[in-house]
């Protein structure tokens, strides 16, 4: 059983009341309709993901003392969308990094990797279709996870809209003719770089709430880079251009 998840309505209840933003999902048993009310009430005041799962499901996860009601946590917990934004400017790179349905937890752990050591902002991840931040994403990033802001948003074209809007450069990673060859820029900052799902990339209406796309050139006819790969790269770049600026 993970160190990350807990069981029985008492628990569960008790974290959604004092320590909501550490919940990530909750999970109640199918068919289930009694004790139920104050946990779906708490999920919904605090916007917390819930879902409804067979009672197996519950039992692998739990053993078989789940009471019908788990959850999975994220230790460090999860600070607010427009709280990270005021953590811009206080950072050693003004960079956040918003990832559009990113699915795998070992590329989102990667990622936090890159962007902690050089210095960045935090992650912004979408509250549905992302990975779950599990053990495989801490270890992934050998605990930068624990230490890098993350933010939930139900709804990464508004908050993309809301970081234009207070003067900060919103990027998109893509491969598109008329994205930018990211070596030939001067990059704007604070800035957010939104990198996108594994195997659709950044959606476009994601895309079109963006200021600007960005590439990195290839010189063979191969598409061998990752979303943790070129974020490394992209990350890299905008710490290169940073320094240049802040010297």
């Amino acid at each position: 059983m993970s160190t990350n998840i807990i069981f029985g309505k008492r628990i569960v209840l008790d974290m959604l009341n004092k320590s909501p933003s550490k919940i990530e999902i909750v999970w109640i048993q199918k068919n289930r309709s009694k004790n139920i009310n104050e946990i779906l009430k708490s999920c919904q005041n605090n916007k917390i993901r819930y879902q409804f799962v067979p009672k197996e499901k519950l039992d692998k996860i739990c053993g078989e003392r789940h009471q019908g009601i788990a959850a999975k946590i994220f230790l460090p917990g999860f600070v607010d969308e427009y709280e990270l934004i005021s953590m811009l400017n206080s950072s050693k790179l003004p960079l956040i990094l918003a990832l559009d349905q990113v699915q795998d937890q070992g590329n989102i752990g990667a990622l936090a990797r890159t962007l902690y050591g050089l210095g960045g902002s935090g992650i912004v991840i979408t509250k549905f279709r992302s990975a779950q931040l599990g053990e495989r994403a801490i270890k992934s990033s050998s605990g930068a996870l624990l230490h890098l802001p993350v933010a939930r948003t139900q709804n990464l074209k508004s908050f993309l809209k809301f970081c234009a809007d207070k003067g900060i450069f919103t990027y998109f990673t893509g491969t598109n003719d008329y994205c930018e060859n990211v070596y030939s820029l001067d990059l704007n900052f604070p800035a957010v770089l939104v990198l996108g799902n594994e195997e659709k990339g950044v959606r476009k209406t994601v895309r079109d709430k963006c200021q600007m796309g960005l590439k990195i050139p290839m010189l063979r006819d191969f598409d061998s880079l990752n979303v943790a790969q070129a974020g490394a790269i992209l990350m890299g770049e905008f710490l290169r251009t940073w320094l240049k600026k802040i010297v």
